[in-house]
């Protein structure tokens, strides 16, 4: 029998204690197959269902630094995503620490840097190779300690969810069940934050810390609980902006009290303006394609920083209009009166 994938849920909320979940105390793997609609051996044969490549992103012309890696992806396959999409919709509603800013409704990026906002000393670090480095029996030891499962029913939610006894990079369910099977560890090091008087938040294995003094002995003392737990904190990634200096917190900055839009968004949209306006340095690509890629950092832009929303409005605004005399002069392209030409370049209010 063909399962049907979850149907993507506009409103989630976390609206009750684990205990609550239908995955608590799932007693036999009669009852977990249950929860798929599927039989037990047709649950078993979903186990290591997945597709492997490579991912290589297209450099971004417009984006200074380093090119893109190339990742390694394992993507279920359709009959395993459909179990992932289920149990990620089941953890969903489950209350979280307030210190958990990613993969639920309620969460972002922007929240996540908004934590740490007017304080005086802030530090980040991140846990090298997180999805790599949590293995099986982490996910094991959830599903029977927090979820109060059997060891062989525990051990089967293992099997579905993992791959090579890691998370597989390709999953939607990878990112929150990386928490679940590190809430120890993040539990550990919110209790050790707190008694330094320090706010704590994680972004999947981005780790922020603010208060008014950051010392060196908590930051070796994050470190070697990091290690404890079988992970590695990437070292030369970890930095401590000091003195109420701007701060980089997932992508944006924070500095003085507010959120700011990093200065290297700034140039990219610059320079893409400048494409559009002056027909140069487009690197192959169309007005249209470049109008959409300004278009989303400027939206993006205002998401951030409100000062800037009147900039993506107009933007916008300009943009529509372009399209539609795009439009008109397609339909009427033996109008020789035309003072425009659909390819002449729009007013764009940034700067």
């Amino acid at each position: 029998m063909r399962q049907k994938r979850e149907k993507v849920v506009k409103r989630e909320r976390k609206s009750y204690e684990i205990c609550q979940s239908a995955l608590y105390n799932t007693s036999t793997k009669s009852k977990l197959a249950s929860l798929f609609s599927i039989g037990i051996q047709e649950l078993k044969e979903c186990i290591g269902d997945y597709r492997q490549f490579q991912l290589k992103s297209e450099p971004d012309p417009f984006k200074a630094g380093k090119p893109p890696k190339v990742r390694q992806v394992q993507k279920p396959s359709p009959r395993l995503l459909v179990i992932h999409e289920r149990i990620l919709k089941l953890l969903r509603c489950v209350r979280v620490p307030e210190y958990m800013q990613f993969a639920l409704k309620g969460t972002s990026y922007k929240i996540n840097a908004e934590a740490h906002l007017g304080k005086n000393s802030v530090a980040t670090l991140d846990i090298r190779n997180f999805f790599g480095s949590t293995s099986k029996s982490k996910v094991f030891n959830f599903f029977k300690e927090a979820l109060k499962a059997p060891g062989d029913v525990a051990n089967l939610y293992a099997d579905l969810i993992t791959f090579d006894n890691c998370l597989p990079t390709g999953s939607p369910l990878s990112p929150l069940i990386s928490f679940y099977a590190n809430k120890s560890l993040f539990d550990d090091i919110d209790n050790i934050a707190k008694a330094h008087n320090l706010v704590f938040t994680c972004y999947v294995d981005d780790l922020t810390f603010s208060g008014d003094k950051i010392s060196d002995g908590f930051m070796w003392q994050i470190e070697q609980t990091i290690a404890a737990h079988g992970h590695v904190v990437a070292s030369d990634k970890t930095k401590v902006f000091k003195n109420g200096r701007p701060a980089h917190i997932t992508g944006v900055i924070v500095h003085d009290g507010l959120i700011r839009v990093p200065n290297a968004r700034h140039r990219k949209m610059r320079l893409i303006k400048a494409a559009i306006t002056s027909g140069k340095g487009t690197h192959g690509l169309s007005k249209k394609e470049l109008e959409y890629k300004l278009g989303g950092l400027l939206g993006e832009a205002a998401y951030l920083d409100p000062s800037l929303l009147p900039a993506a409005i107009e933007f916008n605004k300009s943009f529509q209009k372009s399209n539609t005399k795009t439009i008109e002069h397609k339909a009427d392209h033996t109008n020789k009166n035309d003072k425009q030409s659909p390819d002449s370049p729009i007013d764009v209010p940034w700067e």
